[in-house]
């Protein structure tokens, strides 16, 4: 079977820059097993087909085979799940498997017609893989990647069945189904294994980066405390063009310095999150643009809506009351808000409702203030915060 042994070798640089790829990216950023998992099969895959290329006549190169398939499927499967958000494999499964296997080492070293010897082992490999695919039907919200991944899953799936009874013919060796052809085999059913298993593992390895990047993306992207914008990304927000209306609120927890001093930085952090958890309530562009200090972009909002729902933030963060501080302590907050059109950019309506939150600060706290024309400076800071 030399041509098909060769076929597989035109992948083999295609694996081996998966391997590469899946390695270098799990190492660097030390995270994603599921990367591990898919470097591992990969690796799999490569000493396979070294060993179908220069040790498949020998009884040990036979049994290097018998185990290194099935642990494809188990790396495979398990990169797969990992991917997907799934839980790994049960070890019921992998008990099985493992079985499976050790039968077919069992009978490779009887003397029973090589079909026999093989099948076992390919059977392990079609439970774990299996159970995998199961798993991602089973999943309900799925997405157009997974859903490709599971089509693909099946596909593997229907060729390794299919392969059971003609794998002897790998090795050179004898089958006792006479209806297939071998050199149809080779030229038509390897070459669309190769293409199946190389595809599915491009899919699961482009998941799980995009997954990482998309992790990662996130992590540039939010405040680590409370999971809002964070400030480079709320800068990004409001400095996109915009050709609707809206308003701003610009949002400051009082006396919080004093907080912390007194109960300590833990429930200050409660604090913030509990108010954080507030804002993010009443629109998805919430952010965190300093210690205490918050923004709420609103689209196609008028300027007296958005004063009526600063005005229900400020009404129900004043009610909250926390464990650690009591009741004799009110927590408050103080709002500036500001309105913008087509002809207004927002960074502008943000410093009007910065100045109006400024003296919201200056006329008692805990109040909300709408921006008019701008009496204020607008260097001045929230010192009096």
């Amino acid at each position: 079977m030399a041509i098909a042994v060769d076929l597989h070798l035109t992948i083999l640089g295609i694996i081996t820059a998966l391997i590469l790829v899946s390695l270098l990216v799990h190492l660097s950023l030390r995270r994603g097993s599921a990367l591990g998992w898919m470097a591992a099969a990969l690796l799999c895959v490569f000493v396979e087909l070294l060993v179908l290329r220069f040790g498949a006549h020998s009884r040990l190169g036979v049994a290097a085979i018998a185990m290194l398939v099935p642990a494809i499927y188990v790396c495979a499967a398990q990169a797969i799940r990992r991917g997907t958000g799934l839980a790994f494999t049960s070890h019921r499964v992998v008990s099985g498997t493992a079985l499976l296997t050790a039968l077919s080492l069992l009978l490779l070293a009887m003397p029973v017609p090589p079909t026999l010897q093989y099948v076992p082992f390919q059977l392990a490999s079609i439970l774990v893989f299996f159970d995998a695919a199961l798993a991602l039907v089973r999943k309900h919200d799925r997405d157009a990647f997974e859903h490709a991944l599971l089509v693909l899953c099946f596909l593997v799936l229907v060729g390794v069945i299919l392969r059971v009874p003609m794998f002897p013919a790998l090795l050179d060796e004898p089958t006792p189904w006479g209806l297939f052809d071998a050199a149809l085999f080779e030229r038509v059913f390897i070459q669309c294994m190769g293409v199946l298993n190389t595809s599915l593992a491009l899919l699961v390895v482009a998941r799980i980066v995009a997954r990482v990047i998309l992790g990662y993306r996130h992590s540039s992207e939010r405040d680590g405390l409370t999971e809002l914008l964070n400030r480079r990304a709320f800068d990004t927000l409001i400095d996109k063009p915009t050709a609707s209306r809206g308003a701003i609120i610009m949002c400051d927890i009082d006396r919080f310095k004093a907080i912390n001093d007194r109960f300590g930085h833990q429930v200050g952090d409660e604090v913030i999150r509990s108010f954080a958890c507030m804002l993010s309530l009443q629109g998805e562009h919430a952010g965190r643009i300093g210690g205490e200090e918050f923004a709420l972009l609103l689209t196609d909002t008028t300027l007296e809506e958005a004063a009526e729902q600063a005005e229900g933030l400020r009404s129900a963060f004043d009610s909250l009351q926390h464990p650690a501080i009591g009741p004799n302590v009110q927590v408050s907050a103080s709002f500036g808000v500001a309105a913008f059109d087509a002809d207004t950019s927002i960074r502008a309506a943000m410093r009007s409702a910065d100045i109006a939150l400024y003296s919201a600060k200056q006329n008692g706290r805990n109040r909300v203030e709408i921006a008019r024309e701008e009496t204020v400076s607008p260097s001045l800071t929230l010192a009096a915060a």
